[in-house]
């Protein structure tokens, strides 16, 4: 995970342009680098590329969609945090599955910067600040 000389590396997947650079001007504004990807199969090259501290995927996208994505991932690092975002009318469901498969937190479009940012901490903090022992 990033340290206070090296900031956390978050990899974040949204088909959405607009929505992709919104998300990334609210991590970058809270101290994260971004890797960019805009589907499943774009981030799982991204992943493979470099070291990545959280992935943030959208669960509705061509080619690869979120929970095909969090499958991938979550093989090839279990562990690895995950947040799952959706904005789709039936957004719970689709999270609820996210969560089954690994991810760690959901979040519903649209998403509030505070949320984002507080949740991808949280998400990052060492396992004795999240109150696991």
């Amino acid at each position: 995970m990033g340290s206070a000389a090296q900031p956390a590396t978050v990899l974040l997947v949204d088909d959405d342009d607009g929505m992709r650079h919104l998300l990334k001007r609210i991590l970058e504004r809270a101290g994260f680098v971004t890797v960019l990807a805009s589907n499943g199969r774009d981030a799982l090259e991204r992943f493979r590329e470099r070291p990545i501290d959280l992935a943030i995927t959208d669960m509705v996208m061509p080619e690869m969609d979120g929970i095909e994505l969090i499958r991938a991932l979550t093989a090839e690092r279990p562990g690895l945090p995950i947040i799952a975002i959706s904005g789709v009318h039936d957004w719970a469901n689709y999270l609820r599955m996210a969560i089954a498969l690994g991810a760690k937190a959901g979040i519903q479009k649209p998403v509030g910067a505070a949320d984002l940012a507080g949740t991808v901490r949280r998400l990052l903090a060492p396992s004795e600040e999240r109150g696991i022992t």
